[in-house]
């Protein structure tokens, strides 16, 4: 039952990375400035090395913002990258912890 809960901060984790990565790379790659491929694998290891070294952080922040039981969780962060999706998908900018403290309220 755990998996089905945890689906919302995978969605949450994807539409973070996709929103992020095209404000990064989007014009430099749409200018071909970057190769794609070039774009995708730094992306890839500065994500990676980021959630390791400073992730814990930016959940000590939210958790401290408010106390959600997982089924409140599992919704605010299902909402929030419902959000970011749209947002994204439209080409408009969005931060994503504005998203995710608007769906809490």
């Amino acid at each position: 039952m755990l998996w089905g809960w945890l689906t919302g901060g995978v969605f949450l984790g994807w539409s973070l990375g996709a929103n992020d990565a095209s404000n990064v790379f989007g014009t430099a790659v749409g200018t071909r400035s970057i190769r794609f491929r070039t774009a995708v694998v730094c992306i890839c290891v500065f994500c990676m090395i980021g959630a390791l070294l400073e992730g814990t952080k930016g959940i000590h922040t939210i958790s401290g913002i408010t106390h959600q039981s997982i089924q409140t969780a599992f919704l605010v962060s299902t909402s929030a990258a419902l959000t970011v999706t749209i947002m994204t998908f439209l080409s408009l900018p969005v931060s994503t912890s504005q998203a995710v403290v608007g769906s809490i309220d």
